[in-house]
């Protein structure tokens, strides 16, 4: 991949979108923690499933964390920890689209994904330090 400025920015969105990700985990689990130990049986079953909510947003927080140190040290795996991240990402704010969310309020969390994808797309396939350039010297 490419260690461009553009490489550094996404690196640091990443993390930032990270850092927004564990926010959002913590609330989801406070409000888990709220609804079991309330009733009998159904508010501690919504309870669980803010609890897998909120790790399923903590994940993508961690998997948007490893993507960044892969892509700021130039590791060729780094590539499918990012399109994991932002996919899983976009697929769960269209989760949240369609439960009735602000469309205003879901382009902001779906910025960095779409960033990342587009960062991905059009980096290539080129590992650090190896570019075009290294592959025509050699052929020449």
């Amino acid at each position: 991949m490419r260690r461009g400025f553009d490489t550094k920015v996404v690196a640091v969105l990443s993390v930032a979108q990270a850092a927004f990700g564990v926010l959002r985990a913590m609330g989801w689990f406070q409000i888990g923690s709220d609804l079991l130990g309330r009733g009998l049986v159904l508010l501690p079953v919504i309870g669980m499933v803010a609890f897998a909510r909120g790790a399923l947003v903590a994940a993508i927080a961690a998997l948007y964390v490893i993507f960044a140190f892969g892509l700021w040290t130039g590791r060729s795996w780094a590539r499918g920890v990012g399109w994991t991240a932002a996919v899983l990402n976009l697929l769960l704010a269209a989760s949240v689209l369609i439960q009735g969310e602000l469309i205003v309020r879901l382009l902001l969390s779906m910025l960095v994904p779409l960033i990342v994808i587009w960062h991905l797309l059009t980096s290539g396939d080129e590992p650090s330090g190896t570019g075009r350039a290294m592959q025509t010297r050699s052929a020449s």
